[in-house]
């Protein structure tokens, strides 16, 4: 009993909500369409009557000359009603421009002059007994600004206040500034004007009425649709809390319920996809680590193998080689007159030649091979399984290579050499002691001439010396 109570409140809350914002919409979009309405209509009827009351001073002043003469010929209010009634007007008839169509004859060839003495036509319709007075009234003042009708707060003669002088507007006869004017008060509409306001009322009454009613059959349908999808809503939610993690609700809209449906079917997922976040968390992290040995093991300048990984890495293919009587040899190299490049060229243009002698070095060796800038200018390599001889012979084509490079693309009057020390004699104790004679090699090489290789072979006696 409690279950449907709680349902039925819900509808209950749909359709008074529903019917609640329907009324306060329609009311609103109503309410203002009615302003605006009433605000164009007023609008209109302002306009045809500036243009009625404008021709009447002008045909007035055209007729007699004056207002003064005018003025003792007959009244202007005469002039006007007989004017309209000559040309057809039917009086009150102001609103949706009911004043453009003629109703009457217009007698051709009528002048101001004849006009002033024509009679009524006999034809001639009084203001309609509903008409309270005319559209619109307005102030009329000559051009010195007195007034020249007697319409409150004005008296005939009386100067025009100074809030109103910025808001007159001129009236034309013959090509001159006879008068000036200015509306006053809102519309007297007629009974044609009251009878279009009130269509527009009964309108809007009838759209509110239909609205509510569409609304309650709309609130009823509706009510019941969302109870059914949130039965549905619920009997997955028990079955995701029973264990059912895969369970799945059919996402029918992306209103509030679907919302509500899209997340279920998000949260019923959410161990299968941390799994798999935590599986790409781990491979990003391996690839990470990666990535920061990588850092931690290259020169930043070359990309090479640094001095820290070399010597590792140097230590255990000695001992492999010593423990298993196999060929090793390592080379020690250094290039010619580097500092007097980087004075020359500049320590960008050193940088540059050291990349690619890094360059060279990586790519005309074997994969097996250790390549690595040991510090400044030098770098070293580690030949495993190879004899003196076969090393000697990388070597010096790694020397011919360095020397035969264009260095002239990076600079027209660069020059680049080195000197290389090799030693292949793995009876020493560790593989320091052969990197010191690879050194002491070089240091041969330097004095030789530089730009050649010098092995164990070239230097006689050199470890019974001890040099």
């Amino acid at each position: 009993m409690s279950f449907s109570v709680r349902n039925f409140s819900l509808r209950t809350k749909l359709i008074i909500g529903l019917l609640v914002t329907t009324l306060m919409s329609t009311a609103l979009v109503g309410s203002i369409a009615y302003i605006r309405l009433t605000e164009k209509f007023d609008d209109l009827v302002m306009q045809e009557a500036v243009r009625r009351f404008r021709a009447d001073v002008s045909d007035y002043f055209r007729a007699y000359g004056s207002w003064e003469a005018a003025h003792k010929q007959e009244s202007f209010r005469t002039f006007s009603q007989r004017r309209h009634a000559l040309l057809g007007h039917v009086p009150g008839e102001l609103g949706m421009g009911r004043l453009d169509p003629p109703r009457g004859p217009v007698l051709p060839g009528m002048t101001p002059d004849s006009l002033a003495m024509a009679p009524l036509p006999p034809d001639h319709l009084p203001p309609p007994a509903d008409m309270q007075g005319p559209p619109f009234r307005f102030y009329l003042f000559d051009n010195d600004f007195h007034a020249l009708l007697p319409l409150p707060p004005y008296k005939v003669g009386e100067k025009v206040r100074p809030e109103d002088v910025k808001r007159l507007s001129p009236i034309e006869s013959e090509g001159r500034i006879v008068a000036h004017f200015l509306p006053q008060g809102k519309p007297n509409y007629s009974a044609l004007d009251l009878g279009y306001i009130a269509a527009m009322r009964e309108a809007l009454i009838i759209s509110i009425v239909a609205g509510v009613f569409l609304t309650l059959i709309f609130g009823i349908g509706m009510a019941a649709h969302l109870n059914r999808r949130l039965r549905k809503l619920t009997r997955a939610v028990k079955a995701m809390g029973q264990g059912e993690l895969g369970k799945q609700v059919t996402v029918e809209a992306n209103d509030e319920v679907g919302i509500l449906a899209t997340a279920f079917n998000r949260m019923s997922k959410d161990l299968e996809r941390q799994y798999r976040e935590l599986q790409d968390s781990k491979d990003r992290i391996e690839k990470m680590a990666i990535q920061l040995r990588e850092l931690s093991i290259r020169d930043a300048l070359t990309g090479l193998y640094n001095r820290r990984y070399f010597d590792e890495n140097c230590a255990r293919l000695f001992q492999h080689a010593v423990r298993y009587q196999r060929p090793f040899s390592i080379m020690l190299a250094d290039i010619d007159h580097f500092k007097k490049i980087n004075d020359t060229f500049s320590h960008a243009m050193g940088d540059e030649v050291l990349r690619r002698i890094g360059e060279i070095l990586s790519s005309k060796t074997r994969a097996t091979d250790l390549v690595a800038r040991y510090g400044g200018e030098e770098f070293v390599i580690a030949f495993p399984e190879a004899s003196l001889q076969q090393a000697e012979e990388i070597c010096e084509a790694l020397r011919q290579r360095i020397e035969a490079y264009p260095w002239h693309e990076v600079h027209p009057d660069l020059k680049v050499t080195i000197s290389i020390g090799l030693s292949s004699d793995v009876r020493v104790k560790t593989f320091n002691a052969m990197l010191e004679a690879a050194d002491t090699l070089l240091y041969r090489a330097k004095h030789g001439g530089r730009n050649r290789v010098c092995s164990s072979d070239t230097a006689e006696g050199l470890f019974q010396d001890g040099s």
